[in-house]
């Protein structure tokens, strides 16, 4: 506990009233520094009196660079408080406010880097209603929180097997024909049977991509896991989407090959956590990208494309979709 400002000017007025009273012979003086170092004395009462406060608080929810989530809690005790809450480097707010407790206190904390992150310890500092005398106490009271990292758009849900996927894979087996709708390719148009019907018909394959799998391998040099995490995101989220079983493995862990928002899931948090480093999987991987000082790239059978040239733009298809 100790003074404020305003109580620190209060006990020199005091002081020095008792000083000049005891110097001059002025009565008066000492009536003055009387009630200044009662009121101090009675705040410094009034402060250790309330005891340390209590925080209660709920969970944050998961979610990307760049995405907000609103922070609550509430803090339990007596007299002013001014309460920060604490956050750790991958999350960015205003979380200094000045309240008569009990209170709730609510905030809007921005995500700006993947990984396990952080809300708390909360600290208060405690003063009377006049602003006389201080406490401060830190309230262990935290909530972690995972952020995914960045996922990029690739330009369509097919996109990953037109980019990724050779031609004679990717193309099946002829299934039937059907009339031509918006959006389908003049290269699938049947110009013979069209030219009977007087209709444009187009052959529709079967597909089956459903039941093929895809090994992404992801590594880094020192320095670049984050822009690693971000490709390797933006390729298992569209292969997902594309209908394929996606198996992912990264320096420190792997998923096992699987399909569904829960996968994507469990490839989007072992992503969170990837650090930088090699694997010894990349020989038998599919696709495998690759971060370092040159910048990010992409290679499937042998070919290496710069990942920048296979995003369509950095804005984030999951954003507001996954969270928990």
């Amino acid at each position: 506990m100790r003074p404020t400002r305003r109580g620190f000017a209060a006990l020199a007025v005091a002081i020095a009233a008792l000083l000049v009273s005891a110097r001059f012979g002025q009565p008066g003086l000492a009536a003055v520094a009387g009630p200044l170092l009662v009121g101090v004395v009675a705040a410094a009462v009034q402060v250790r009196w309330g005891g340390a406060p209590t925080v209660e608080r709920g969970r944050l929810r998961r979610g990307f660079p760049g995405e907000s989530r609103a922070v609550e809690f509430r803090v339990d005790g007596s007299g002013i408080a001014t309460v920060t809450d604490r956050l750790s480097d991958g999350i960015d707010g205003e979380t200094t406010v000045r309240k008569s407790l009990p209170a709730t206190v609510t905030y809007r904390a921005t995500y700006t880097s993947r990984g396990e992150q952080r809300a708390g310890p909360v600290d208060v500092t405690l003063t009377d209603a006049l602003g006389l005398v201080a406490e401060r106490y830190t309230i262990i009271s935290t909530t972690d929180v995972l952020v995914y990292p960045s996922v990029y758009r690739l330009g369509g849900t097919d996109a990953f097997a037109r980019t990724f996927t050779p031609e004679s894979e990717d193309r099946q087996a002829f299934d039937r024909l059907r009339e031509y709708v918006s959006g389908d390719s003049l290269r699938d148009v049947h110009w013979k049977s069209s030219a009977k019907r007087e209709d444009l018909l187009v052959k529709e394959f079967a597909d089956s991509r459903s039941d093929r799998s895809v090994l992404v391998v992801a590594e880094a040099e020192r320095g670049h896991a984050d822009e690693m995490a971000a490709a390797a995101a933006t390729l298992t989220t569209a292969a997902l989407e594309s209908g394929l079983a996606v198996e992912l493995a990264v320096p420190n862990g792997a998923v096992e090959q699987g399909y569904g928002d829960t996968h994507r899931t469990r490839l989007l948090e072992l992503l969170a956590r990837a650090d930088a480093g090699r694997t010894d999987r990349a020989d038998a991987a599919d696709v495998v990208v690759t971060a370092g000082d040159e910048g990010v790239t992409v290679s499937v059978d042998g070919r290496r494309r710069p990942f920048a040239d296979v995003t369509a733009s950095r804005d984030n298809p999951l954003a507001g979709e996954v969270g928990g």
